[in-house]
C-alpha cells in the first residue's frame, strides 16, 4: 500500500512535468539532468521543514491558521518565501551553471522539475497522513501550484542567464513573485480557518481562477522565452538587452 500511495504521489507531478519538458522545442534538455533536478527538489522538503519549523518557532506560530497573523504568518513566511527559495537553490546550484543551460526557457523547465518533485514528496506526507484522496485534489491544484509558482523565478534564471548585468535582479524578482502568489494561494486554502465558513469557502475556492492565471502566465514565459532562443531559426529580438546595456555602460 505505501509503494502504491507513493507512485499515485509521483504520477501528477510526473505528468504536469512532462508537459512543460514538450514546451522546450529547439534544445530539448537531457532527461538526466532533469531528473537529477527532480530528485534536489524531493528532497528539498527536508531542510525547508527544519527552516519552517524554525521560523515558527521564532514568529510564535502555533500551526494552528485560526488568526490573521497566523494565517499571513503561516502562508507568507513559512510556506511562500521558504519553499520557494529552496527550490530555487536547488535549481541555482545543481544546474545553472551547467554548460547545458543554454536556452532561456531552461529556467522554466527546470523550476518546474525542483517544483514537481518537493510537490511529489509533500504528496507523499499528506496521503500517508489524509489518506490516498487527498491527491484527486493536490494533483491538479498543488502539484500544479507549485510549478506554476517556481516558474515565474525560473523565467527570470533563464532570462537572466543571457543578461548577466541583470541577472540577479531578475532572479530575485521572480522569486519575490514566486513567494507572493505561492502565499496568496495557501493564504486562501486556509481562509475557512481564519474568516468562517460563509467567508473563507469562497475565497478558497478562489484558488482555482489564481492557478489557472499563472498558468496562463507560464505559458506567455515559455513562448517568449522559445521566441527568443538562439536555437530558433527566427529568433525574435530580447528587449531585455537595451537594460543589459544600460547596466554595462552605468
Amino acid at each position: 500500500m505505501v509503494v502504491l500511495i507513493f507512485i499515485l504521489a509521483l504520477l501528477p507531478g510526473i505528468l504536469w512535468l512532462w508537459y512543460v519538458y514538450k514546451s522546450d522545442r529547439f534544445e530539448p534538455e537531457p532527461l538526466g539532468n532533469v531528473i537529477i533536478v527532480f530528485i534536489g527538489g524531493f528532497f528539498a522538503v527536508f531542510p525547508a521543514i527544519l527552516i519552517e519549523l524554525g521560523l515558527r518557532m521564532l514568529l510564535g506560530l502555533t500551526g494552528y491558521a485560526t488568526t490573521i497573523y497566523e494565517a499571513i504568518g503561516s502562508a507568507w513566511f513559512i510556506a511562500g518565501a521558504v519553499e520557494e527559495v529552496i527550490k530555487f537553490s536547488v535549481v541555482l546550484f545543481v544546474i545553472y551553471f551547467n554548460k547545458e543551460f543554454d536556452e532561456p526557457v531552461d529556467g522554466i523547465v527546470y523550476a518546474s522539475a525542483a517544483a514537481v518533485g518537493f510537490a511529489s514528496l509533500e504528496n507523499f506526507f499528506y496521503m500517508l497522513r489524509f489518506g490516498a484522496h487527498v491527491i484527486l485534489l493536490r494533483g491538479p491544484l498543488s502539484t500544479l501550484g507549485h510549478i506554476v509558482f517556481s516558474t515565474l523565478w525560473g523565467y527570470g534564471l533563464g532570462r537572466g542567464k543571457f543578461h548577466p548585468k541583470i541577472a540577479k535582479k531578475l532572479a530575485l524578482y521572480g522569486l519575490l513573485l514566486a513567494a507572493l502568489a505561492h502565499g496568496a494561494y495557501n493564504f486562501l486554502l486556509i481562509s475557512p480557518s481564519v474568516f468562517g465558513e460563509n467567508i473563507g469557502i469562497p475565497l478558497a475556492f478562489c484558488v482555482i481562477p489564481l492557478t489557472l492565471f499563472l498558468w496562463y502566465v507560464m505559458h506567455k514565459h515559455i513562448k517568449k522565452s522559445e521566441a527568443i532562443s538562439p536555437y530558433n531559426p527566427h529568433p525574435e529580438e530580447d528587449e531585455l538587452d537595451k537594460y543589459d546595456d544600460m547596466s554595462e555602460t552605468a
